[in-house]
This record gives C-alpha cells, structure tokens and sequence, in this order.
C-alpha cells in the first residue's frame, strides 16, 4: 500500500474508532446487558444471579397493568405520542412559513428556537417560576399553572412548544433544499400559496416527516412529558407517563429490581419496534410521490 492511501486508512480509522466503540460500550453492550437481566433473578443472600425465565416479565406485566401507580400512565403516554404528532405537524406549517418569508417570520423563528438552544433544566425552572409566580400576578388569580387540574394540559402544551424549535431548525433547512425554480414554475401557472404547500413542499420532503415519525412511534414508552425536569422524583402518579416510571425506577432500583425494569423494557421493545418499522412501510407506500 502506497504512502498516501496507508495515512488515509489510518486517519479513516482513526476518526471512526472513538465513535464506533462507544457504540458498542453505550449502545450495543448495555442493550444486550439489559436483555440478558430481564431473564435473570439477582439472590441477596449470595449475591448472585440466577436464571429465573420468564419470571420478570409476570412481574412486569402485573405492574403495567394491575398497579394502581401506573393507572393513568397509559392515558398520558397516547397523549403524549398525539400531541408530539400535532407538534410535527405545526412545525411543518411554522417551517413552511418562515421559508416564504411571511411577516414577522424571522421574529417567529427566533422566539420558537431559542429555548432549545438552552439547557432543558434551565428552561423548566424558568417556565415553572412563570406559571407559579408570575401568571398569577399578571392575571390576578389564586392558582398557578402548575396546581389544581391545569397541570396536564399545560405540561402538553410545553412539550409542544419546547418540541417545535428542533423540528422548525430540520424542517427549515429540507425546505430550503427544494430548489427555487419549483416554486416559481408554480407561481407562472397560478398555483397559490397553499397549493404550493400542498402539491409541491409536502411531497418533497415527505421522507423527512417519515422519520420524525418514525421516532415519534419508537419513543412511545419512554417519552417522560418533561415531568422530571419539572417535579423531579416527586410527580403526581396521575400525570405518569411509562417513560417517567421506567426512568425514574431504573434511578432508584436496587439489584433485585432492576430484572422487572429490563423486562419492562423488553416488553416496550417488542410492541415499538414491529409498530415504528409498521408505520415506515405504510407511510412510504401510501405517501405522495414526487415523480
């Protein structure tokens, strides 16, 4: 091997190894790890493991669906994954607007984005400070947003808007992409601006709302509604979502208890994958096609 194309191996190899093992220690490891726990039964006495089949995922089973802790959570996770598809969808129209340069589009843009270029913790205390103290004063009344019935929607309602910055930064930037002259053939043939929206933008980048989908339905049981941002270890069971749970447990768990967490998330597993690849294949075959 010439000199040249042996440094460029070696450079090749040497970006992609730093990447490529973490992969395998924070992805592949831990997921084969949590596989092999959700079969396993952790002996306190010995402090050993043993195989104990499929023991766990009773246990799971009995907790998603008989413990009055999880009573509400699979109201809340389908409210979750419905409003994260309305958030998709008013990120296309917000994306598609700031595109044509509307009015105020730029002063729109910023004011969606900017609180993702913050830390999620920093932007939680700040909305929180905003709904106990704040909202109250501005509107003379007794209640906060965060007490009494109001905490759902206005959790729903963040989730939405904290969503919209990362959707509008990806929309904005494929919409950019569709070249110019679609858009003014449109206009010389009288196409208006929602039939442009319509006919000529969804269809192009129709395989970038696939994706967000995609993982839309993928994170179905982990998706926490920010309840741990704002409440920390202590939400009300009422507001749980299975993400919170699963996340604020496998936190807290003891060695013995982290088999019925790992089948748990199995379970999660076996119900997102089939359904994420499910939607994908209907999407694609049933969307418009911009031939």
């Amino acid at each position: 091997m010439k000199g040249k194309r042996r440094n460029d191996l070696i450079f090749y190899i040497a970006m992609l190894a730093f990447p490529l093992l973490q992969f395998a220690i924070f992805y592949l490891a831990v997921n084969v790890n949590s596989l092999i726990m959700a079969f396993e039964r952790y002996d306190f006495s010995t402090g050993t493991t043993h195989f104990a089949g499929f023991e766990q995922f009773g246990q799971a089973f009995y907790l998603l669906f008989r413990s009055p802790e999880l009573s509400a959570a699979w109201k809340n996770t389908l409210l979750l994954f419905v409003f994260s598809l309305i958030g998709d969808a008013l990120g296309v129209l917000f994306s598609y607007y700031i595109v044509k340069k509307k009015p105020f589009a730029t002063l729109l843009k910023i004011g969606i984005v900017l609180p993702t270029l913050l830390s999620a913790i920093a932007m939680a205390v700040l909305f929180k400070y905003f709904g106990e103290r704040a909202f109250p004063a501005l509107f003379h009344t007794e209640e906060g947003l965060f007490s009494g019935g109001a905490v759902l929607p206005v959790l729903l309602f963040y989730h939405v808007w904290l969503g919209l910055g990362t959707s509008i930064l990806v929309m904005t930037g494929t919409m950019s992409a569709i070249p110019e002259t679609l858009s003014e053939a449109a206009k010389l043939d009288g196409c208006t601006f929602m039939k442009e929206f319509v006919h000529i933008t969804l269809p192009m980048i129709f395989p970038t709302l696939v994706t967000f989908l995609v993982i839309d339905v993928a994170g179905l049981f982990v998706g926490q509604m920010n309840l741990f941002h704002f409440f920390a270890d202590e939400a009300d069971p009422a507001l749980y979502t299975y993400g919170y749970y699963l996340f604020r447990e496998t936190r807290n768990a003891t060695l013995a208890e982290y088999p019925v967490l790992a089948a748990m998330g199995a379970i999660f597993t076996l119900v997102t994958a089939p359904l994420a690849l499910f939607s994908k294949k209907i999407m694609l075959r049933f969307g418009p096609s911009t031939d």
